[in-house]
């Protein structure tokens, strides 16, 4: 027994058709090698006009010419931007021509390499075809002509309306059945289960907005005439698909004698079309009950959402409503509302984790070469010292004591405090100095208290402000902390 594909036919020719829109998206992204402005021009939507105006002139003529081809362009290269020169447009209308005639391969024909799984194992395969392609005319003047790949790529595939293209894979499908061809008609039988998909997703996409919101819906006009288009598609499908099955039927039969008979080819490829066929019949009921009931739900979504009273929703000021209050609270009461506020705020913030690659290459390091008595400490020199450990004399501190000493109700003033100290000595007024800026720090605490009035320090050797200093139930200090 052959091991099976990986991949069914009809994957593989959508990957190739997809391979062929590649020489185009390569044009449309070359436009920022250009020289000049292109950022105006859609190539791509040149390439498909070139190979429009090819098409025409195939009905009527042997084919269009370069030239006619190149003015058609540039006239709608002129359209889209009319302050540029004509050399400009001709220049444009050239180069994507010269794109699809594959130019810079000298003509010759693309080769888009891609993956192919259409057997019992991967490849690699290329891709070869021409889009458009020069020949002698009967007269032998040299026209262009459009290639067989090229009219599947930009006219049938591109632009089909769904019905339609249903309508034409089940004709198509009824078309091979009649003619035994079995194998075809299952690949013609899943492009029609996938346009079946895609037309379901379309109507389902109508109700689930109308869900949502029922003012995304135009239930006036637009999709009351879909429904009634839905509904009358499905019924012409629906009836189509008991006739295949039908018919299917018969050739399930035929087979079987055949197959009684020695002759038999496909009974496997035709029960499989019968599964296909009657998913897609399956589909399209529950697709029509779904459309039947539509404007009951039309009509639920409206109770639901046009009666209902609309949510009042105000935007909050966040510097007037939320960060002025919270400064205004005492810092006990402010500042867990205010970290709780900024770690929901903020999000949650990861912790940092260690890197596996770096600790790896940490570890693998080689050993530093370490000398014998490197990391050695030798005992450190020891300096004695003379007196005591202290910055200041006990006799400094009782100067500097009988200096404070007399502070009570009546601040006094620091130059006043400093003026007395230094009747015994310099390091009696440092000292002094010392205790009355400890007094005035916010942490501390002690047997005085300072405060600024905003009077200017005039000293020998300090400077800054000349406090008021007194004991801490002196009422005449403002602003001395309690």
């Amino acid at each position: 027994m052959e091991p099976r594909p990986l991949v069914e036919d009809s994957f593989t020719r959508r990957v190739k058709a997809l391979a062929r829109t590649l020489p185009v998206h390569e044009l449309d992204a070359s436009k920022g090698q250009r020289e000049g402005d292109w950022t105006r021009h859609d190539l791509r939507a040149l390439a498909l006009a070139a190979v429009d105006a090819v098409i025409d002139e195939m009905g009527l003529a042997y084919g269009a010419t370069a030239a006619a081809v190149r003015a058609r362009l540039a006239a709608l290269v002129a359209a889209a931007a009319p302050d540029r020169s004509p050399a400009h447009a001709e220049q444009v209308a050239a180069a994507v021509l010269d794109a699809l005639l594959n130019d810079r391969e000298r003509r010759e024909a693309f080769a888009i390499p891609y993956s192919d799984w259409s057997g019992p194992r991967h490849r690699r395969a290329s891709l070869v075809f021409k889009l458009l392609e020069e020949i002698e005319a009967p007269d032998g003047t040299v026209v262009l002509r459009a290639t067989d790949e090229a009219v599947n790529l930009f006219v049938g595939a591109l632009d089909r309306d769904v019905e339609d293209a249903q309508a034409a894979a089940e004709a198509v499908l009824e078309s091979q059945l009649r003619r035994g061809r079995i194998d075809q008609a299952v690949a013609t039988a899943r492009e029609a289960r996938l346009r079946s998909v895609q037309f379901a997703g379309r109507v389902r996409r109508v109700l689930d907005a109308t869900r949502r919101d029922l003012r995304q819906v135009d239930w006036g006009d637009d999709v009351p005439r879909l429904l009634d288009d839905a509904l009358t598609h499905l019924g012409t499908r629906l009836d189509v698909e008991r006739h295949l099955l039908a018919t299917l039927r018969e050739t399930l039969v035929e087979v079987a004698d055949a197959a009684e008979a020695g002759t038999a080819q496909g009974a496997a490829q035709a029960g499989e079309l019968v599964s296909l066929v009657t998913d897609c019949q399956s589909r399209h009921l529950e697709l029509h009950e779904q459309l039947l009931g539509a404007r009951s739900e039309f009509l639920a979504a409206q109770d639901r959402q046009r009666f209902a009273p609309a949510a009042r929703v105000r935007v909050v000021d966040l510097s007037e409503e939320l960060l002025k209050p919270v400064l205004c609270l005492p810092a006990a009461i402010g500042e867990p509302a205010a970290t709780t506020f900024l770690v929901a705020a903020l999000g949650a913030v990861p912790p940092r984790l260690v890197r596996l690659t770096e600790l790896v290459d940490a570890l693998l390091q080689p050993r530093r070469a370490v000398e014998e008595d490197a990391g050695r400490d030798d005992a450190p020199d020891l300096v004695a010292l003379d007196g005591d450990p202290w910055r200041f004399a006990p006799q400094v501190w009782v100067a500097a004591l009988d200096v404070l000493e007399p502070l009570g109700d009546a601040p006094a003033r620091l130059s006043d405090l400093l003026a007395d100290a230094r009747r015994d000595s310099e390091e009696v007024a440092e000292l002094v100095a010392l205790t009355v800026l400890h007094a005035f720090a916010p942490e501390g605490a002690g047997e005085l208290v300072a405060s600024d009035d905003g009077v200017a320090l005039e000293d020998p050797l300090f400077a800054g402000a000349d406090l008021l200093v007194a004991r801490p139930t002196a009422r005449s200090v403002t602003g001395a902390p309690g």
